[in-house]
């Protein structure tokens, strides 16, 4: 295969995968980048306003916007990051995290089907490479450099 196609195809698939899941976020009566935003917060983990903006590749702007109306519904709590002076955590509320939940089930439904359908009985090379692949493109684009995918994440 050429490079013309592999990124063609590759692009292609990428793309309705997102248009799928803008089409649930329709549905469900929310932005595209809200569900998304919601479904970053939901893993459990602290984020930062700038790591999201790295890791789903959002404007500050719109990460800003979106998480303002959450925090305005009480769904997310701002918290300081110790040792910045501007930083801070994104955290779902209790009330967030149900919103979340009752949101996205249908999402984690939809994904849990398809993931036993098509990558159950596969490992995670193929979700690994993609990630190497994706960063190593995006670090790329911004630097004009190649960036060295770390010995673990070749595994």
């Amino acid at each position: 295969m050429d490079r013309f196609t592999f990124f063609r195809m590759l692009g292609e698939a990428v793309y309705r995968i997102d248009s799928a899941y803008d089409i649930f976020s329709k549905n469900a009566g929310i932005k595209p980048n809200m569900l998304w935003l919601l479904s970053a917060l939901n893993d459990g983990k602290k984020h930062t306003q700038s790591q999201i903006c790295w890791d789903w590749n959002y404007p500050r702007t719109t990460v800003n916007t979106l998480v303002k109306e959450l925090e305005q519904q009480g769904y997310v709590v701002l918290n300081p990051v110790a040792g910045t002076r501007r930083e801070l955590h994104i955290e779902l509320t209790s009330e967030g995290k149900v919103y979340a939940d009752s949101l996205l089930r249908a999402v984690y439904e939809a994904e849990d089907k398809l993931f036993k359908r098509y990558f159950q009985n596969r490992d995670t090379e193929f979700v690994n490479q993609l990630n190497v692949f994706s960063n190593a493109m995006k670090s790329f684009f911004y630097t004009g450099d190649y960036e060295e995918p770390a010995q673990k994440d070749l595994q």
